[in-house]
């Protein structure tokens, strides 16, 4: 049969190094008799027509549309590349609760402090979702970093006593978010991920670093006279991440995680993260709004348009119902009102002020809302798909604080309520409370 030499694309896996697998395209070619014939007059002699191929315009607006409300859990990349019968009984059970509850998305690590943990069953599994419609998303910790430490310490924080590579709390290292070598690593390593086929990707500890003896640590490479503060730095990585993997697949969806505070204040709290340098390189904002989180408590003015009263709870009381932990709709819920009325320029300023009196950071707006209409998500394009608690703390047991099925649910429809474009639970267990969740009929 001859052939004609323009088609459809059809991806063929190919291995890589390291047991990666990527997709490379090329055109099934279309038999010469069926040339020139419109899909219609194929029909008509009862042939099967070949799809038309979308504009890169219908491709990009079909993924973003697709990505909107999807509701996910969390899976650690052991659960999704193990065989071995505790792995493939938890993600069975797993998979058995997307399928059977209003779940219709997974978020799975690709890349975490050891460097890339991906593997053929991984490539495998993403394939067996995405016939599903269960949205992928690939979680690829970035700054927070071991993996280059041995070829590449120039890259990395380093003591400023011993001048060996520096590290956290946790014993990880972190980028020079500042040096080109490390912005072009992470680009070049995400384009692997794209490959495998992952609907969306998903940017953790994307920013300077919060904890660890950060008093003895040096950077190699940020100078804050040569390169500004921390969040433009970031504002520029942010740029480079989204030029360079929507030039390489416009259609790849891209999201971070951020703490919960930030979408609260709005304005960066010392690692570079600022909702303004986030809204035109993302699609999505993922604030992990942990109630349990809120270690100097949870403020919010009042809001009068939609009848919101003033809040504070403190992290600790005597009275342990008015605790944070114990509050979990009313974090969730005005965190991403803050947010939405944030970013659709509500407000003309935000400020961040020290409660001196319950030594808690608080957020307050120091001018009146520009408008007093309720915010329009419409008028930025990403939006707010949040981390929800589906765990419980020590410190919260210990004084009878549990999230339970009832705590769950709340933050739920505190996401719902609030207009976020679905959530993600999170559990680093990969178990989770079904009872919480809506079943499907």
């Amino acid at each position: 049969m001859k052939l004609l030499s323009a088609g459809t694309f059809v991806g063929i896996a190919l291995a890589f190094a390291g047991g990666f697998l990527a997709y490379d395209y090329y055109r099934v070619p279309v038999p010469v008799e069926h040339a020139g014939l419109t899909a219609g007059e194929m029909a008509q002699n009862g042939e099967e027509p070949v799809p038309e191929e979308k504009t890169l315009e219908e491709r990009i607006a079909e993924a973003y549309e697709r990505s909107q409300n999807r509701k996910g859990v969390y899976m650690t990349s052991a659960v999704a590349n193990d065989r071995g019968t505790a792995g493939t009984r938890l993600r069975n059970s797993l998979l058995t609760l997307i399928r059977g509850t209003e779940l219709n998305a997974v978020v799975i690590d690709v890349k975490e402090a050891p460097g890339l943990e991906v593997g053929k069953n991984m490539a495998l599994l993403v394939a067996e979702l995405k016939k599903e419609d269960i949205w992928t998303i690939a979680r690829f910790t970035v700054m927070r970093d071991n993996s280059q430490a041995a070829a590449h310490p120039d890259w990395y924080l380093y003591r400023k006593d011993t001048h060996e590579v520096w590290r956290d709390n946790h014993k990880h290292a972190w980028f020079d978010p500042a040096r080109p070598e490390v912005q072009n690593y992470t680009a070049e390593t995400a384009k692997k991920i794209i490959d495998i086929g992952f609907d969306e990707i998903q940017f953790d500890y994307i920013r300077f670093p919060s904890d660890g003896d950060i008093q003895n640590s040096a950077y190699p490479f940020y100078n804050s006279k040569l390169h500004g503060p921390k969040y433009k730095v970031m504002a520029g990585f942010f740029k480079h991440l989204h030029d360079e993997l929507k030039t390489y697949k416009p259609e790849i969806i891209l999201s971070v995680d951020l703490f919960g505070y930030v979408a609260s204040r709005g304005n960066d709290f010392g690692v570079g993260q600022r909702l303004e340098d986030l809204k035109d390189n993302f699609d999505y904002i993922s604030f992990m709004v942990y109630a349990s989180h809120y270690y100097s408590g949870f403020y919010m003015e009042a809001d009068a348009v939609r009848g919101l009263p003033k809040i504070y709870y403190p992290y600790r009381s005597a009275t342990t119902s008015i605790v944070v932990s114990n509050h979990p709709y009313e974090v969730v819920h005005r965190s991403i009102i803050f947010a939405e009325d944030f970013l659709a320029g509500k407000f003309k300023k935000a400020t961040t002020t020290a409660n001196t009196a319950t030594s808690s950071v608080v957020s307050s707006v120091s001018d009146s809302p520009i408008s007093s209409s309720v915010s329009d998500s419409s008028s930025h394009r990403v939006r707010f798909r949040p981390f929800l608690q589906d765990f419980n703390l020590g410190a919260d047991t210990k004084r009878g604080i549990y999230y339970d099925t009832e705590k769950v649910r709340a933050q739920i429809d505190a996401a719902e309520d609030a207009g976020a474009s679905g959530w993600i639970l999170w559990n680093p267990s990969n178990v989770y409370h079904a009872d919480a969740l809506k079943k499907m009929p």
